[in-house]
């Protein structure tokens, strides 16, 4: 069987995010999450591995929302007037303009993990709060640092399609024409990671048409494996719309809530000889 792997991200982002993660962690569909730890909720995440033996719990980097763990003037490239994060644009702007100042990235990366460890342990694997990492100056950094924690496990951004059900992109015209370029930056940095230690799953999935991820008996009967074994999936649940970080997934996040919360999903996948998995391969 092919093995998926359904993350739920933003744990600790606010209560109800926690409340629909961990429905839909005990229903069987989601059997990994990760944790936001300068999230208001952050320290209900001591509980899960006493409460959910099976799920696999991983450190969700976070530079783009909330205020940074290190003290503001310490990490001054990291955040505005105000004290708190870049947002995602600014971030990339400061990227660009080169006034992100990696040390103090570094400085960040390790306050948050030791915040990880004082609340779960060990993580079993790390990513980052809207892929941030995903960038050619930067992401070798992310990367760099994670291998001297000893955090070896991290998540793939290779990718492994879903068609369109309706036979209908409803990628822009930028993204078509930027893919398959970024398709050999992401496998060139896969591989090179690979070398160096790093475990991955062989993707994730990346739907042609949005509208399709829902649509689960699709979904998981269509994914393009090409010789790959093991996917994940990325949801970011909530049971309802009430958190100042959401961002533009509002309600998006309750529709992905009512559905995998739903222990049905698992018989769905293992009719088109998908096993759900944790963060283990």
């Amino acid at each position: 069987m092919k093995k998926l792997i359904i993350t739920a991200d933003d744990y600790g982002m606010c209560e109800s995010v926690n409340k629909a993660i961990e429905e839909c962690v005990t229903a069987g569909v989601v059997l990994s999450t990760n944790v936001m730890v300068n999230m208001p909720c952050c320290n209900a995440a001591a509980q899960l591995k006493e409460k959910f033996p099976e799920l696999s719990v991983g450190l969700h980097y976070n530079f783009t929302a909330g205020k940074p763990l290190s003290a503001p003037e310490t990490v001054p490239s990291l955040v505005g007037k105000d004290g708190n994060f870049l947002s995602y644009n600014e971030l990339r702007t400061a990227l660009k303009n080169k006034t992100y100042d990696f040390d103090q990235v570094r400085t960040e990366m390790i306050a948050q993990y030791r915040r990880y460890v004082e609340i779960c342990g060990e993580p079993d694997y790390w990513n980052t709060h809207q892929n941030v990492h995903v960038y050619p100056e930067i992401y070798a950094l992310f990367r760099d640092v994670a291998l001297e924690l000893g955090i070896k496990k991290m998540r793939s951004h290779q990718r492994i399609y879903v068609p369109a059900s309706n036979g209908k992109s409803d990628k822009s015209l930028i993204w078509t024409l930027t893919n398959p370029i970024k398709k050999r930056m992401l496998d060139r940095w896969q591989t090179g990671s690979a070398k160096l230690g790093v475990e991955s799953p062989d993707g994730i999935l990346v739907r042609m048409n949005e509208k399709d991820k829902l649509n689960l008996a699709y979904l998981f009967g269509n994914i393009g494996w090409k010789g790959n074994e093991t996917a994940e999936l990325i949801i970011h649940p909530a049971t309802d719309t009430d958190c100042i970080y959401f961002g533009g997934i509002t309600q998006g996040r309750v529709d992905e809530y009512k559905t995998f919360s739903d222990a049905s999903v698992v018989e769905t996948a293992k009719k088109s000889g998908i096993e759900i998995v944790n963060f283990v391969f």
